[in-house]
């Protein structure tokens, strides 16, 4: 593997999916970030098991291949670069050579293959919702939801996509706040709960324009954010893929006097 990655676009990719970035001592691992260098694109993969995020960077690259590398390594080496063009060559079993004008590191990283996959929705089903309309959404009711570990149904967001409307709702059972808007798309319906943590990462990633597009299994959502094209460095899109919280959040309609 060998690419040459401008280095503001390669430490803009890595803030992007550093900050969920596992700490299980069990599995070192969880502690690298997953790089794949591939036609002109190297692609940034982070997870913790319950969250993962994905990012893709414009790069020039001369070899392919994959390589887990240290997060806690890596970006303060990048962030302390002067040099705009970084070279990043895999030269032996599991070590990468980080050449920047004259500053050269030596990084010992994990083979790919132990790396946990992120899941695929290629061919699920795809709703789509203006990056702006969610944001909103999630500041009107995020503050609503419950901190107390004991009620972990309550310890996210309740998302509802039925009837050409996403309804939000959060609780902590002394309050609740709930929104509603109208999107194209959701005839079937689909209803799910987020974990706080999921939240706080989906509300970071979230820009200006564009559309975050949602997909989904039995256990994981996905949601593939748009990157505006005056983004510099990131390609397409960023997917964030997260565990649901298992459990039944029903809400009553208030009956009418």
């Amino acid at each position: 593997m060998k690419f040459k990655v401008n280095r503001n676009h390669f430490f803009n990719g890595l803030s992007s999916v550093t900050n969920v970035v596992g700490n299980r001592a069990t599995m070192p691992i969880l502690q690298n970030v997953l790089i794949e260098a591939e036609g002109d694109t190297i692609t940034l993969t982070t997870t913790n098991l319950d969250l993962g995020i994905c990012c893709r960077i414009k790069a020039s690259v001369s070899s392919p291949g994959r390589i887990t590398l240290p997060v806690k390594k890596l970006v303060p080496i990048i962030r302390a670069l002067s040099s705009s063009d970084t070279i990043v060559e895999l030269t032996g079993k599991d070590r990468v050579k980080i050449t920047s004008g004259s500053s050269v590191f030596q990084i010992a990283g994990l083979p790919a293959d132990q790396f946990p996959p992120i899941s695929n929705f290629a061919g699920q089903p795809t709703i789509s919702i203006n990056q702006d309309d969610l944001g909103d959404m999630l500041r009107k009711v995020s503050y609503a939801q419950s901190s107390d570990e004991n009620r972990y149904i309550l310890n996210g967001v309740f998302f509802e996509f039925s009837e050409g409307k996403l309804t939000v709702v959060a609780t902590d059972g002394r309050r609740l706040a709930k929104c509603e808007r109208k999107i194209a798309g959701t005839d079937k319906t689909l209803a799910l709960i987020l974990p706080a943590r999921t939240i706080i990462e989906l509300m970071r990633l979230l820009k200006s324009g564009g559309e975050a597009h949602v997909s989904h299994n039995e256990r994981q959502v996905g949601f593939t954010i748009d990157i505006p094209k005056n983004e510099e460095g990131l390609v397409d899109r960023i997917q964030l893929v997260s565990k649901v919280v298992e459990g039944n959040y029903e809400i009553r309609k208030r009956r009418r006097s």
